[in-house]
């Protein structure tokens, strides 16, 4: 009896089949997962998946890949996802590129609807992008951040730090009284909050929200002497950021040695010495043999490196009397000394 075609193979052919398909599969010709249906790993990440691993990025100070991760997630919303356009402010913002800080911020504003934890995420972030780009000086940019920070504290549960943000802004304005108003606020909304010893400060003293004052910094030098910049105050400081690795740094250490002679036996004056070095028996006998007499310090950990945002050598960092950054330059050569007279005939005035 004939059979049609659609019958399909017989049943040897079937097994002949199998078996050179298993036999190619045993000399590593033909993949055994290739008649197997795809796993859940081989499956497409979802939204969920690709936004939290792009937060997990973020958390780890990776704004770059977290912000192709949050972008990615977007495009799987038809780019109108409010809570990917809030978290690439916080990329944005971590990168210090505050014109998209902006531009994503509003996004996340325009998508987010009744989310009221996004919309305070993407005020505060737009408020303190504005902030940035005015610079302390800008009007028109500081009043932007004013109104943007005001619109975050009329959501339900804002959280105290807006208060703190428009107080600075506010003394930026030069409306010290409302600052300090909006600051005490914060300060007693949030009595153990990360920013309640620099808000104490503003208090005292408004001008730090517009000047360039110094960061907060303690040491113990090679002398044994513990140093803070409160112990500082009325002083001019200069600091030396260097390295016994650094050519530019060894060859600087003659003139710093007459800076220090010049002008050592002037009460208002100290030179500091921070290294960078991890070594520590190379960093004694290098300051000791070339009688770097003056406070030295040797910051293993970075920690008042990264304070002031150091990432060359040699670098001068000049504090006057008030405790406000008045110069920084970078690299041998620099006019140090014209700077520290500059300095040294404002302290005299006062």
């Amino acid at each position: 009896m004939m059979r049609s075609n659609l019958e399909g193979p017989s049943l040897n052919t079937q097994i002949g089949r199998l078996t050179i398909l298993l036999l190619l599969i045993a000399l590593g010709l033909v993949s055994s997962s290739l008649n197997a249906p795809a796993t859940a790993q081989e499956a497409d990440p979802t939204y969920e998946e690709v936004l939290e691993s792009a937060k997990g990025l973020l958390r780890k100070n990776r704004y770059d890949e977290a912000l192709k991760g949050f972008k990615r997630a977007n495009e799987m919303r038809d780019k109108k996802s409010g809570e990917c356009f809030g978290w690439m402010s916080d990329a944005y913002l971590g990168l210090e590129a505050y014109k998209n800080v902006v531009a994503a911020a509003d996004k996340a504003i325009a998508f987010a609807g009744t989310d009221t934890q996004l919309l305070i995420k993407a005020y505060n972030n737009k408020g303190l992008a504005l902030q940035a780009l005015a610079n302390k000086k800008d009007q028109k940019k500081l009043q932007d951040a004013e109104a943007v920070f005001r619109e975050a504290l009329k959501l339900q549960n804002a959280p105290p730090i807006l208060r703190y943000n428009l107080g600075v802004v506010l003394m930026q304005l030069n409306r010290d009284e409302e600052g300090i108003a909006e600051i005490k606020q914060y300060m007693k909304l949030h009595p153990k909050g990360g920013y309640f010893e620099t808000a104490r400060k503003l208090v005292e003293n408004p001008r730090r929200a517009r000047e360039n004052y110094a960061p907060d910094f303690s040491f113990t030098s090679a002398q044994g002497e513990y140093i803070t910049l409160d112990d500082l105050k009325g002083k001019v400081v200069v600091l030396d950021f260097w390295a016994t690795w650094c050519p530019p740094c060894v060859a600087s250490v003659p003139e710093l040695r007459n800076l220090h002679s010049r002008y050592s036996g002037n009460p208002s004056f100290v030179l500091i010495g921070i290294s960078s070095d991890y070594d520590e028996p190379t960093w004694r006998e290098f300051t000791e043999r070339n009688r770097m007499i003056w406070p030295q310090y040797r910051d293993h950990n970075r920690r008042i490196q990264e304070a002031f945002n150091i990432h060359a050598y040699p670098t001068y960092v000049i504090i006057d009397h008030e405790g406000i950054l008045r110069f920084q330059g970078t690299g041998y050569g620099t006019n140090l000394d014209a700077a520290i007279r500059r300095q040294m005939n404002a302290a005299a005035q006062n």
